[in-house]
């Protein structure tokens, strides 16, 4: 595929040829026509078997995503509506914060389009894992909002996991079972979850997979995967590969079509307009970004393209797609954000989605 041929160059000259020393990438393009899926690199220093579409990355921030389209299938399922007050759903120990004491609550299409005011918390409290749950719940209970709940968009890591921590508590079963349950398991993903619970990693993979991990690197040294608190998971903690994440890619721009194809379609809708990006060969082709259910919503007025970007401890991804083109791209690497910077990615996969007329052969 033409659209293959002309970014893996671009995306291996950005990372420096990083993935002869170690790092791996993996490269995945969707068309009408089919699938086409090219893997640099070895599993790790132990395991030289080369990466390839089955490989598994941590996604990190493109669990997102999945988070939304959760809310989109409760919202169908008339169990939550988007106007519903955070705190309807959580303990009563909990007091979610109001702009300056007062005014509008926050509400689930707030933490989903990441104008909630939330800000993050410290590090040093995501690195806890003794009791973080209650310890996040302490930090929400004494937050300030950055500003008034509907008004700025301004990305929070907090906000999208307590909309997914939420939900699940609704649901009634653990985020990661929710996940499966609602997304995975229709679109036969299997090759992608959650190795955690509450207070560890669990294990590093299921027995099944742990042979296709691709081993992340941070600093120049290989890591296993990261902790995240059961709060935030939602907004970070899932694994998976270039060829489950076409699938839903497939599915998101309506190559196949499942029960899930309108809860999916409902997240693409604009909910609130967005800051051009700063810093991007890619301004110069834009009118004006967007913001939809979580999902990045570049256009010109012309052309509409929705991505999203994922960065963990030793681990990028990003995920774009044309929906008018039926285009789509994943790109994984085993490598940390300064390796790999993302407005890089943005820039060599963005601007020949954006012109895509011509590319495809």
């Amino acid at each position: 595929m033409a659209l293959l041929n002309q970014i893996k160059p671009m995306i291996l000259k950005n990372l420096g040829n990083k993935s002869k020393g170690g790092v791996s990438i993996v490269v995945g393009v969707l068309t009408p026509n089919g699938t086409s899926v090219s893997g640099y690199g070895n599993i790790s220093k132990a395991n030289t078997t080369k990466v390839n579409g089955d490989s598994i990355f941590d996604i990190g921030s493109i669990t997102k995503t999945f988070t939304t389209a959760l809310l989109a299938d409760m919202l169908k399922r008339g169990l939550v509506k988007l106007d519903d007050p955070v705190e309807k759903y959580l303990p009563p120990n909990v007091k979610v914060p109001t702009y300056h004491n007062g005014g509008h609550n926050i509400a689930l299409e707030d933490l989903a389009a990441h104008t909630s005011g939330l800000r993050d918390p410290p590090a040093k409290l995501i690195d806890n894992h003794t009791y973080p749950t209650q310890q996040i719940f302490n930090y929400i209970s004494h937050a300030q909002l950055a500003s008034e709940p509907g008004v700025h968009y301004s990305y929070s890591n907090l906000g999208m996991g307590l909309l997914g921590y939420v939900l699940s508590l609704k649901a009634g079963v653990p985020y990661g079972e929710l996940v499966k349950d609602r997304i995975l398991n229709v679109l036969g993903m299997d090759s992608t979850g959650i190795a955690m619970n509450s207070t560890q990693v669990t294990s590093p993979l299921p027995d099944t997979l742990k042979s296709r991990l691709a081993k992340g690197h941070l600093g120049g040294r290989e890591v296993s995967l990261s902790f995240l608190p059961e709060v935030i998971q939602p907004a970070g903690a899932l694994y998976s590969s270039a060829n489950d994440l076409l699938k839903y890619l497939s599915a998101n721009m309506g190559l196949i079509h499942t029960k899930i194809n309108d809860i999916l379609q409902d997240t693409h809708l604009i909910r609130h307009e967005r800051q051009t990006i700063a810093n991007s060969s890619i301004t110069k082709s834009l009118q004006a970004v967007y913001v939809g259910l979580d999902w990045l919503i570049l256009t010109n007025f012309a052309t509409e393209i929705l991505n999203h970007s994922g960065e963990i401890d030793g681990y990028t991804s990003f995920i774009e797609f044309n929906p008018t083109k039926q285009i789509g791209v994943v790109v994984l690497c085993s490598c940390d954000e300064k390796d790999a910077p993302l407005e890089n990615w943005q820039d060599v996969v963005t601007l020949p989605m954006l012109h895509s007329s011509g590319i495809i052969q």
